[in-house]
């Protein structure tokens, strides 16, 4: 079962499944959105889909954390051609958003930020944490393959610093973020953003305001 990074209470209909302390709706299939840290693309695609999604919505959907380069891939940097074309390619997506580019010249992994993800939907911080690694990254240049860096991320994002440091070092949700990005690999995805409804997969976020019938009432 693919772990999902969201925190929502359950209500009649609803059964448990997935990482601790979340739910999947029983009777309307989810939307899992598949993304990376450090994917500029899922940057602005995430940017734009929250904007347009209200508070229900943001519950029944799960992110699901898809590493482009897992290591031991050797890490590499932003003038890679296909760093460079996605940059390219949301700095122009990003047409209309309040938002500047400025990642850090070398592309790190992206596993230890999963990995925070996870932990912070075990604490319902999920939303909040995962925002504030895609500023941190994409706004501020910091590096998010570093320990250090992500323990003050999530600190700032209202997450316990000492726990965090020490959940991260002992790498336990690594198992969580390698199978993620396996089972989405058998389902289909192959890039990132993508979403998957109903079992099909497809490019890109879907748009909220067009999935309000596929979604469990309350």
């Amino acid at each position: 079962m693919v772990p999902v990074a969201r925190a929502r209470k359950p209500n009649p209909g609803w059964q448990r499944g997935g990482a601790a302390g979340t739910f999947r709706p029983m009777h309307a299939p989810p939307v899992r959105l598949y993304f990376d840290f450090v994917d500029p693309l899922c940057f602005v695609a995430a940017l734009r889909h929250e904007a347009r999604s209200d508070a229900r919505y943001q519950g029944d959907v799960e992110w699901v954390g898809f590493e482009l380069v897992a290591p031991p891939a050797p890490l590499t940097d932003q003038a890679d051609p296909f760093w460079a074309g996605r940059l390219e390619a949301a700095t122009k997506s990003a047409t209309g958003l309040d938002v500047r580019l400025t990642p850090p010249a070398l592309v790190p992994w992206s596993r230890k930020a999963h990995e925070l993800h996870l932990f912070a939907a075990e604490h319902g911080r999920a939303p909040a944490v995962r925002r504030a690694i895609f500023d941190a990254y994409f706004r501020d240049g910091r590096d998010i393959g570093r320990v250090d860096v992500l323990v003050e991320v999530a600190a700032e994002a209202g997450m316990d610093r000492t726990e965090t440091k020490a959940v991260l070092d002992v790498d336990r949700y690594q198992e969580d973020v390698t199978a993620a990005r396996r089972r989405a690999t058998e389902l289909g995805v192959t890039e990132v953003p993508s979403h998957s409804l109903a079992g099909q997969v497809r490019r890109g976020f879907p748009d909220p305001s067009a999935l309000g019938t596929l979604l469990p009432d309350e």
